[in-house]
């Protein structure tokens, strides 16, 4: 053992305290247990390894073997097999037995009847004895579900012959009671009189016993041997003796297998279950109970199979119970909580509480009596000494989604969440009923905000976590319905004012419901705010529902993310109110604005560094729908922005200077409302958007001249761009205008761009900038005079790129002429070249000649490609240009024959000289790749 045990628990005159010391005690013995039983197995796993896997067990007990160096290629195994053409001939036989019963019926007499009924029945039910002695539990199961169909055929009989008077429904209740009960009955006998699992029969059972020392379930020398699977043997028959199906799941979970490498039948036991589940549905159904007597019938019918399931040791039993129960329970819940939502009087809604609360009960039972998933617990009805057997030789294992399957239905915290919500539903319904109309939401997540606390105080007790979490996340769940249903409201509210920024001073209605959207009346009610401060409330008193870890001095990011949360539904909540309550429309939209400035104070004072982030983020979005909203009447507009430009301007001034979030938030949102102020007070003055660009402009300046102030602080680079984009806005509103005002705009735009290229660390960026502008303005006016020349466009670009190229080489010796001065001269050859194509004058063919001659013989002399390359090729296109007409006068002159045999002298002529060519080529690529 890894530990030492613990101490004993001596007596100290404290019961609680010994108490305390021997469920410890045990817990550290269950946990050993739980240890050497997973070491067992591994070691059972691996000494049945260590066989050669290509003697297959059933041809052992053959004494037959595979030729060496042959592999058994079956894709099939013998149980496989088996199991198939088991369950196709008892299909066979189903389908026989009933077309005997329902359609030869008639041409046999009463006593034939009786007799073949009675003795097939006999046959079927006592044929499972033997085959179990014979080690055939397949067989044996299949023939004793064989047996339960000729029971259910003899009650049809029955009814038929005996009893046609009878009402069916009723009848077959009672018969599905009796069924289940005889059949649990024979469950038990066929357990008892079947061998035990350590017994030996014959020579194949001895056989069968040898073939493995590490079966569970092996013969006389096993047990003798005094081995573990011996001991499991035993344990295995002493589950037996105490009679019944647990019993004989103990066995089979043991080890214990039917000699001769069989397997005890595990359907017969579950089969019980099934006919269980019809009675109490067929009698309310003949009694005419209504939806309220079905629904009670089938959760009744799930309280018999969860006490199934949790009071049986079986492991098909169980599961068959847990499933059928499942659906038993849904079936019954289902009707319940539709007759809870759509009642309409206060009798309807308690009758369905009733159900609700009964099926709560007993999902809350369930859930208290399960483990937990991953605890090591022991089934009731199995011995403790229980072990796994040898692959092969124990009960298939289950596939893996049976395996998944089963975790779920038997995890506490299913049925914790399910009841949980049925006592929601059904206390939600009653409250609905006391509820004005609209308000049923509020008061389902009343319960459901109540849920917790409720289930804490009644199983405070309990020992298991997995119910609190259930009903945990049964409210959570709630609580996300109530989220989803007043979801499409609030967002309605808060963003449907984005529709004025279309329908700028067009006049709002005198209600805050119809002026919410233009054309548009907000279908919300009174609710959506109070299950919004709800939820708020709720998801601050969840936070502090169960305390920190020990030792814990920093909430999780979870605990901390739900104040936020809360603070979001909060801010929502109020600025949904002036809407829900319909007020004026100037006072709903001043009613958003200060909304905004309380959460800026928030988020100025807060100490939590998430809420001030939260406060912050819900400032800018109430502020971006007040401004929004403020669009409809030009009076609002300018008292919503002075109110917005004044909250954000004093938080900006108050914030921190190391503070990175909130000070660059509120000053780029104070920038913004100025800028809005200023185009609101331009229009009201009547001015024209152009003109208006002037006054944009001058706010543009403003925001950089305080930018530089401010570079040291956060806030300096945010500015920068909040003034950059007022500038590209103030030109935007330029060009509404004529062309004479947007040159002035560009120009004063590149002004103020000069004026940031002072500074030393935006001296670069800015003066690309400034220069752009500048250029464009000067082509605006150049545009707007008629200058249709390129040149008169490119040059102004040409000369301060060179200037700069030159500046450049300078100070910057590995620099090359194409990054120098090719795109200067790039900016007027081409556009020029281009003219020269479709000029027919002789003026610009010869200035831009001269200047490509110029450009080449500089480039060479100065061993520089940009120059030499550029200059040499715009003046051969300029020189072709020249002589394409004569060039096409002398091609039209001369014979046909002439172009191909001078082509074909020119091809002789350069593959005679190709290897000259070649290096004449390698000498002007070197030559052009040591210039610069």
């Amino acid at each position: 053992m890894e530990n030492e045990p613990p101490p004993a628990p001596t007596p100290q005159g404290n019961p609680e305290a010994e108490l305390r010391e021997i469920d410890r005690a045990l817990a550290w013995i269950d946990a050993e247990r739980a240890r050497l039983l997973t070491r067992r197995s591994a070691l059972l796993v691996q000494l049945w390894g260590q066989q050669p896997a290509m003697f297959p067990v059933a041809r052992a007990h053959r004494g037959t073997f595979p030729r060496p160096g042959t592999a058994d290629r079956r894709e099939t195994g013998a149980p496989a097999v088996r199991n198939v053409l088991l369950a196709l001939g008892g299909m066979l036989l189903a389908v026989a037995v009933i077309a005997f019963t329902v359609l030869s019926w008639g041409r046999m007499g009463i006593g034939g009847r009786a007799v073949v009924l009675g003795v097939l029945t006999v046959c079927a039910l006592a044929v499972p004895v033997p085959l179990l002695r014979k080690a055939l539990g397949a067989t044996a199961e299949v023939i004793a579900c064989l047996g339960l169909l000729l029971l259910v055929l003899d009650a049809y009989a029955l009814h038929r012959v005996a009893l046609p008077g009878v009402d069916g429904t009723a009848y077959a209740a009672v018969v599905s009671a009796v069924l289940a009960v005889v059949w649990a009955g024979y469950s038990r006998l066929l357990w008892r009189h079947a061998p035990a699992p350590g017994a030996a029969s014959g020579p194949a059972v001895s056989e069968a016993g040898g073939a493995s020392p590490v079966s569970g379930g092996g013969g006389g020398r096993a047990k003798a041997a005094g081995g573990p699977a011996g001991v499991a043997g035993g344990e295995a028959e002493a589950g037996r003796a105490t009679g019944g199906p647990a019993g004989g799941a103990a066995g089979g979970a043991a080890g214990g297998v039917p000699p001769g490498g069989g397997r005890w039948p595990r359907l017969v036991p579950a089969l019980a279950v099934l006919p269980a589940q019809l009675p109490l549905l067929l009698w309310s159904i003949a009694v005419e109970a209504g939806a309220f007597g079905s629904g009670a019938a089938l959760l009744a019918t799930a309280a018999l199979d969860a006490v199934i399931a949790l009071r049986f040791a079986h492991p098909a039993i169980r599961r068959t119970a847990a499933v059928l129960g499942t659906l038993a329970g849904a079936a019954g819940l289902i009707p319940a909580v539709w007759m809870s939502v759509a009642a309409r009087e206060f009798g309807e809604a308690a009758r369905a509480a009733v159900l609700l609360c009964g099926a709560a009960v007993v999902l809350w039972s369930v859930a208290v009596r399960l483990p937990a998933l991953g605890a090591t617990a022991i089934a009731p009805g199995v011995a403790s000494g229980t072990v796994p057997s040898a692959p092969g030789h124990g009960p298939a294992l289950p596939s893996p989604a049976v395996r998944a399957g089963s975790r779920v239905l038997l995890s506490p915290t299913v049925p914790a969440v399910v009841a949980g919500l049925a006592v929601v539903t059904a206390a939600g319904g009653l409250l609905r009923m006391a509820l004005p109309d609209g308000f049923g939401a509020a008061g389902y997540l009343l319960c459901a905000a109540l849920l917790p606390y409720a289930a804490g105080a009644v199983g405070h007790r309990a020992p298991e976590r997995a119910p609190d979490r259930g009903t945990a996340v049964a409210a959570a769940v709630v609580h996300v319905l109530a989220l989803l249903w007043v979801l499409p409201d609030t967002v309605s509210a808060l963003l449907g004012p984005l529709g004025w920024v279309d329908a700028v001073w067009e006049g709002a209605p005198r209600g805050a419901r119809a002026a919410v959207a233009p054309g548009m009346i907000w279908a919300g009610g009174a609710v959506v705010p109070v299950v919004l401060a709800m939820l708020a409330v709720s998801l601050c008193a969840a936070s502090r529902l169960r305390s920190w870890p020990p030792g814990a001095t920093d909430p999780s990011p979870g605990r901390r993310a739900v104040p936020a949360g809360a603070l979001v539904l909060a801010a929502a909540a109020a600025a949904v109110l002036p809407v829900t309550l319909d007020l004026p429309y100037p006072v709903a939209v001043l009613l958003l604005a200060a909304q905004a400035a309380v959460l800026l104070v928030a988020a100025g004072t807060s100490a939590s560094v998430v809420l001030s982030r939260t406060a912050l983020a819900c400032a800018v979005a109430v502020a971006g729908t007040a401004a929004a909203w403020s669009l409809a009447e030009r009076p609002v507009t300018q008292g919503a922005l002075a109110a917005l430009l004044a909250a954000f301007a004093v938080a900006a001034v108050t914030s921190p200077a190391d503070d990175r979030i909130r000070q660059p938030v509120t000053a780029c949102a104070a920038v913004a409302t100025a800028v809005g102020l200023v185009v609101a007070v331009s229009a009201d003055a009547g001015l024209p958007a152009h003109r208006t660009a002037f006054a944009v402009l001058a706010a543009a300046a403003a925001v950089e001249l305080l930018a530089a102030r401010l570079r040291q602080r956060p806030a300096g680079l945010p500015l920068e761009i909040a003034g950059a984009a007022t500038a590209l806005l103030a030109v935007g509103l330029a060009v509404t205008g004529p062309a004479a005002v947007l040159s002035a705009v560009l120009a004063l735009a590149g002004v103020v761009a000069a004026g940031c290229a002072l500074r030393a660390d935006r001296r670069r960026i800015a003066g690309y900038v400034a220069t752009a502008l500048f250029v464009l303005a000067t082509w605006v006016r150049l545009g707007a005079a008629g200058v249709e020349e390129p040149e008169a466009y490119t040059l102004p670009v040409t000369i301060p790129a060179l200037v700069v190229g030159l500046l450049r080489r300078r100070t910057d010796a590995t620099a090359s002429s194409w990054m120098a001065y090719g795109p200067g001269l790039s900016v007027t050859l081409l556009p020029s070249l281009a003219a020269v194509w479709a000029d027919s004058g002789w003026t610009r063919p010869l200035l831009l000649g001269l200047a490509a001659l110029a450009l080449t013989l500089l480039g060479a002399r100065e061993r520089l490609q940009a120059p030499l390359l550029l200059g040499g090729g715009v003046l051969a296109l300029v020189a072709l240009h020249e002589l394409a007409p004569y060039l096409v006068q002398m091609a039209d002159a001369l014979p046909r024959w002439v172009p191909p045999a001078l082509a074909g002298l020119l091809l002789l002529g350069a593959g005679a000289t190709y290897e000259q060519r070649l290096r004449d080529a390698r000498r002007l690529r070197d030559l052009l790749g040591r210039m610069r």
